[in-house]
């Protein structure tokens, strides 16, 4: 009784949405199409790439890591699953509001007149960041090679310092070779025109290089490396301690250089990259 009763609903759906109740019941006892098996793997292995640092992940940078793995697809189909899944970048976009500095020229925008680097070692650039803790500001500084995008060395302090920006420019000397007449670029801060930070510069063989006065994008590729910090880590933390922010930020550069697919190098790491070109 009760299955005449089915039998009744199904006619009558079948003639509401004027289908034929054999094709009805043929595409209730069809197989799964193999297109859509293959979305649930790529959907799978879409959840399991999507954690850590790597949630800051769109369609862009997810499309590329899959097909590194060996994973058949496109783009647009990437993109579909994870609107699907409800899968999305928290990529907090963040433009910062900039006071402006000294105009002092201590330097010539050297690296403005030379080719991009070919090699690791032949370039480097330094700035620094401010972040918010707890316990009060506290202040980043970063040395990156332009060839790889490689974050070399950093320093943090509770002060703007000479100290704060050569301890990341001894970091970098200490872990990583530079060749002889390597560019350093920096921006016109007191903290790298001081004569101790010169010294420093001078004494590794490097040639000192400036950004113009108010330009930032003169030195866009440690900009970039800040803006991404902060946009991918540091807006979606509320540093409790200054011990806490410098673990995870010391955490996230780990993931920065060895595994973050950086569109400029062709979506590889700044890591495999410089071993590709090594």
């Amino acid at each position: 009784m009760e299955k005449n009763r089915d039998s009744h609903k199904i006619v009558a759906m079948c003639d509401y949405l004027d289908v034929s109740p054999s094709g009805y019941y043929d595409w209730r006892n069809r197989d799964t199409s193999d297109h859509a098996q293959y979305d649930e793997v790529l959907a799978a292995q879409i959840k399991e790439t999507h954690v850590g640092h790597k949630r800051n992940y769109g369609a862009v940078r997810v499309h590329p890591y899959l097909k590194s793995l060996g994973y058949s697809c496109s783009r647009r189909r990437i993109n579909r699953l994870m609107q699907v899944n409800g899968i999305k970048s928290i990529y907090h976009a963040y433009r910062q509001r900039r006071a402006s500095g000294s105009s002092s020229l201590v330097a010539e925008n050297v690296l403005a007149t030379q080719d991009k680097a070919i090699a690791f070692g032949e370039h480097w650039a330094g700035d620094m960041t401010y972040l918010k803790t707890g316990e009060g500001p506290m202040y980043m500084a970063a040395v990156l090679d332009l060839f790889t995008r490689k974050v070399i060395g950093w320093g943090f302090s509770r002060y703007h310092d000479t100290d704060l920006v050569s301890g990341a420019l001894k970091m970098s000397l200490i872990s990583e070779s530079v060749k002889v007449g390597c560019i350093f670029h920096s921006d016109q801060g007191s903290e790298y025109c001081s004569e101790a930070y010169q010294r420093i510069v001078t004494n590794a063989g490097m040639v000192s290089s400036m950004s113009r006065a108010g330009t930032p994008t003169d030195n866009a590729y440690v900009e970039s490396f800040f803006k991404t910090l902060k946009n991918e880590l540091a807006h979606h933390w509320k540093f409790r301690t200054m011990v806490e922010c410098v673990a995870r930020i010391v955490d996230y550069v780990e993931f920065y250089n060895e595994d973050r697919l950086h569109s400029s190098l062709n979506y590889v790491s700044p890591k495999t990259y410089q071993t590709k070109n090594a």
